[in-house]
């Protein structure tokens, strides 16, 4: 019983970043090319109604999801993610540096450029973290653009080379709109306008 109690714990941690969205029951998900079978085995035993679409293939009419998961995008699966998403609904898009595929829309991947594609797409309330120290064994979630959080988060922990260097560069990366180029485990989120004229909004 331990066993399955601590499995679900950190099966619960893996989901942390719920408690970003307005409300922490996520609903129906949409989970689009996603490769973490950790991921989705969470998702599925805390109660959500997940489905796992293939990206780069063509989609039956789905009904509308409540939450739109990614992993590492490729060209093109944001804009095809779009759609499903019920209009308020919100994209989790999670962005691995430390492995997996290299590129976004064509270019380098980093939550940077996954923010910049979300508005483009015309989504809203667009807004980065940081992970720390990755997505799976993650002790600390940190808005990306609060350089102060981020570096007394990771100054309280034990800290590699990167963590290290990252902290004492924090506020000019910051300054430099560059702590979402570096970040190696970093996520976004952003919203479906839930009516006209929402678009405009960042």
């Amino acid at each position: 019983m331990l066993r399955d109690n601590d499995a679900l714990l950190q099966a619960s941690r893996r989901l942390d970043w719920r408690f970003l969205l307005p409300e922490p029951e996520l609903g129906r998900v949409a989970c689009v090319g996603v490769d973490d079978p950790d991921l989705v085995e969470s998702l599925r035993l805390f109660g959500s109604e997940a489905t796992v679409l293939e990206a780069g293939r063509p989609w039956e009419e789905l009904a509308p999801h409540d939450v739109v998961v990614l992993r590492n995008p490729a060209g093109g699966e944001l804009a095809a993610a779009v759609p499903l998403l019920r209009p308020g609904g919100w994209m989790y898009v999670e962005v691995d540096g430390t492995g997996g595929r290299r590129r976004l829309l064509g270019g380098r991947r980093t939550a940077r450029g996954c923010a910049a594609a979300l508005r483009r797409l015309g989504l809203v309330e667009v807004q980065g973290h940081l992970h720390w120290p990755d997505f799976r064994s993650c002790g600390v979630i940190v808005p990306l653009g609060d350089a102060l959080a981020v570096r007394l988060a990771l100054a309280r922990r034990r800290q590699n080379g990167i963590a290290r260097l990252v902290a004492r560069l924090a506020p000019l990366l910051a300054a430099c709109n560059l702590l979402a180029v570096v970040a190696p485990s970093a996520s976004v989120l952003a919203r479906r306008p839930a009516r006209a004229g929402e678009e405009g909004r960042a």
